[in-house]
């Protein structure tokens, strides 16, 4: 493994893009450099693997009392085990002594990993290790023939009631009101909302550098629900989305998330990531906490797509039992209280 030269670096999305696994927007220089501001620091690392070099982003950041920790966000962009082994390896001497890797390989290898010498943790960092992945590889009313018959009746009815989809620019006004339109998901779902700055920075960055979109749907000119899609390669990823509560009946979310899939596959991408539901044995559960949003997305595809979820890599063993043992909670705690922002 070597640091990529200042090259690779300026042409860094087009490398992932390259990679085994067909790229991801988290492997992307846009995300690297918003967690820059946000308290880590990006290293862009080539590993140059027999068959095809691998393009990885880490995160890293200093841990007080611990020393490095990194972090490989939803990579490397490896296709198999083989591969994954591969760069283990170059990662085992490392100046860290915690290395956290997310690579998007099915759930059932587990069962091999600790033979790569890699933990499981208690904690994930992305919501996506159980996920909606819709094709968008044939034509678009096979596509949409593929989803559910409620799904289907629901997208036509939101176009029949005049909804209409935008995919719009990243402005001020409208981070403002994507925002906005989260703040109230959030009162009714009760989940963790990062403050309005660092989306602010996330959406900005990802639309100048051409990995994002923020999509609006209107019914007489009111925005009822927004989405803010990432793309990188052939993957796409719903990353942030809100709607309002009046004018339900219109199904405007439906919409939206069709409209956000035919721009999509406009543009290259095959695969659209919907970013989280329960586990696949829990995906009926109606007492699962996301039970609503399980409900909504399985319409557009019903078979759930698991992945391997983090994985730990102990480069220094003691450390690292210290680390799950009080660490990482206090590292948290710390972060939340001091900087009000999420640590990971």
């Amino acid at each position: 493994m070597r640091l990529a030269t200042a090259e690779e670096i300026e042409c860094w999305d087009e490398l992932v893009a390259a990679n085994p696994d067909g790229g991801n927007p988290l492997q992307g220089k846009a995300f690297a450099e918003t967690k820059q501001e946000h308290g880590w620091v990006p290293r862009y690392i080539i590993h140059e693997l027999s068959k095809a070099p691998v393009a990885a982003m880490y995160l890293t950041r200093r841990v007080s009392g611990f020393g490095q920790l990194w972090y490989c966000p939803q990579g490397p962009g490896v296709a198999d085990l083989t591969q994954l082994k591969a760069i283990v390896k170059d990662l085992e001497k490392q100046p860290a002594f915690l290395i956290k890797l997310e690579p998007l390989l099915p759930q059932d290898l587990a069962s091999k990993m600790g033979g790569l010498g890699l933990v499981k943790p208690p904690r994930q960092v992305q919501y996506n290790s159980h996920t909606i992945v819709v094709d968008l590889t044939p034509e678009p009313e096979t596509i949409l023939a593929s989803f559910r018959q409620k799904t289907r009746y629901n997208v036509r009815l939101a176009e029949r009631k005049g909804v209409t989809v935008e995919a719009v620019p990243t402005t001020l006004e409208s981070m403002d009101q994507m925002y906005a339109l989260m703040s109230a998901t959030q009162g009714r779902a009760g989940f963790y909302l990062r403050d309005q700055a660092y989306f602010n920075d996330f959406w900005s960055r990802h639309a100048e550098s051409g990995a994002g979109q923020q999509f609006f749907a209107y019914a007489d000119g009111k925005i009822l629900a927004g989405a803010y899609v990432v793309y990188l390669g052939q993957y796409g990823l719903y990353k942030d989305g809100g709607s309002i509560r009046e004018q339900t009946e219109l199904q405007a979310p439906y919409a939206l998330q069709w409209g956000a899939m035919e721009w999509l596959k406009q543009h290259g991408v095959t695969k659209y990531d919907m970013h989280g539901t329960p586990p696949a044995d829990q995906i009926d559960d109606p007492k699962h906490p996301l039970a609503g949003l399980a409900r909504f997305k399985t319409g557009f595809c019903s078979e759930v797509t698991e992945y391997l979820g983090a994985w730990d890599l102990a480069v220094q063993p003691t450390k690292y039992k210290l680390w799950r043992r009080a660490g990482e909670r206090a590292a948290m705690a710390l972060e939340q209280r001091l900087r009000h922002r999420l640590f990971y």
